[in-house]
Order: C-alpha cells, then sequence, then structure tokens
C-alpha cells in the first residue's frame, strides 16, 4: 500500500520515512504565521511539503503547484522574468552543493492578476538518498512600493530645487556667482553698490532657495547647476 503526502501517492517501502519527516517539519511549523517555505524533492521530481503561507502568495493554486514540478510554479512568474528565472535555476542545480545556497528576486502574478514581489532564497539539504531543494520566499511587495514612493519624492524634490534654482533674480545670480568665488557678504555689497544689510538678505534667500542649510552647501549646489553659468 502506498504512502500519501500532500495528495502525492509514493511506494510504502522508503516513503514511509518520508512521510514521517514531513509529518515533524508539520508539527513544527505549526505558530511560524509568516513562514512561506516548499521543499522540492530533487530526486522525486515534485514538490513534497509546503507550509499554509503559501496560499496568500499565489492564491488558492498553491494546491495544484504541491502536487506537480517547477513547471507549476513558474508559470506563475511574470512573463518577461521568467525565462531568466528557470534559466538561473537550472544553472544551480546543475552542480549541487558546489555552491548550496542560492538567492533570486522576481514578480509573481497570481490568478486574481496581482503582482507580488518575491525574495527566493534556495537551500540544499541532503537526505539520505534524495536531495531537500528548500525554497524560502519572502513577500517584499510593500518593500518595493515604500521604496518607489521614496525614488518619486527624491524626484520631485530635485525638480524642485531645480525650478528654485531658475526662479533665482538676475541680482540673486550676481550674487551667487560672487558667494561661489569666495566673496564675503561685505565684499559682495561693494562690489554691487549695495548695502551691507542687502548682500546679507540675498545670500539667505539663495539658502532658501536651494533647499540648503549653509553656504558651503549652497557653494556646491550652484556648481551642480552649470546653466546658473
Amino acid at each position: 500500500m502506498g504512502v500519501q503526502i500532500n495528495n502525492i501517492k509514493f511506494s510504502a517501502t522508503k516513503e514511509a520515512a518520508l512521510a514521517s519527516q514531513i509529518s515533524k517539519l508539520t508539527q513544527s511549523c505549526n505558530g511560524l504565521d509568516h513562514l512561506n517555505v516548499a521543499i522540492y524533492s530533487l530526486e522525486k521530481g515534485v514538490f513534497v511539503f509546503g507550509t499554509p503561507m503559501l496560499e496568500k502568495i499565489i492564491g488558492t493554486e498553491v494546491s495544484c503547484v504541491l502536487n506537480n514540478n517547477w513547471n507549476s510554479w513558474f508559470s506563475f512568474i511574470k512573463k518577461d522574468e521568467r525565462k531568466a528565472i528557470k534559466n538561473k535555476i537550472k544553472s544551480f542545480l546543475s552542480a549541487p552543493f558546489f555552491d548550496p545556497a542560492f538567492s533570486l528576486k522576481y514578480h509573481l502574478l497570481n490568478k486574481t492578476g496581482t503582482s507580488v514581489f518575491l525574495k527566493h532564497d534556495i537551500v540544499l539539504h541532503r537526505m539520505g538518498d534524495d536531495t531537500w531543494m528548500v525554497n524560502y520566499f519572502f513577500d517584499l511587495t510593500a518593500k518595493e512600493q515604500f521604496e518607489a514612493c521614496l525614488k518619486q519624492l527624491e524626484k520631485n524634490n530635485e525638480s524642485v530645487e531645480g525650478s528654485n534654482a531658475c526662479l533665482i533674480s538676475p541680482r540673486e545670480k550676481e550674487v551667487l556667482k560672487l558667494v561661489a568665488d569666495g566673496f564675503s557678504s561685505k565684499q559682495i555689497a561693494d562690489r554691487l553698490f549695495i548695502s551691507n544689510h542687502t548682500a546679507i538678505s540675498h545670500r539667505k534667500s539663495l539658502i532658501e532657495k536651494f533647499n540648503v542649510k549653509n553656504t558651503a552647501q549652497l557653494i556646491k549646489r550652484a556648481y551642480q547647476n552649470v546653466e546658473l553659468w
């Protein structure tokens, strides 16, 4: 009589030991609510274990994946990334244990069309006559979205800074050039025939417009804006 693991039937002889190992793993995973793991047997060419949390990544189709081989998993990877990921995993498995650990990042599309950004770590373990390919999945979707927001914010700030540079008056541009050349407020006042108070006001206004903290940063920012010269 055969042994059934994750709805996969195997012959009873040595599969009883595998069933026992999987049972222990299942028990040890109780309470690990954020663990996304799937174990693939290289000898059998199928997934033999998976944690329930995987359903949150690929949906209810997780049972179909766990009853099949890697092609089932690859079918969820975004088309433009699929070939590269398949080749990387194939290359990694061409020399098992030469480097027993491997890491990937890619996007999955589940049946609802939702994109999930995954970090996929692979670690090989020798289990008797078999090699277990243990796959750890980390959902980085929120991190990717947050970093995208940060980049957009950075881009917006750069645009604002650039526009501020264009908003300086002809007199402020004259002051800025003299500041960049190292002249003090008094020296600038003498050269431009303005009061010392006015020269200081122009310097403060420039610091605000370029969104910097001091004169040193203002000079650096001024040299970055070549169009000012």
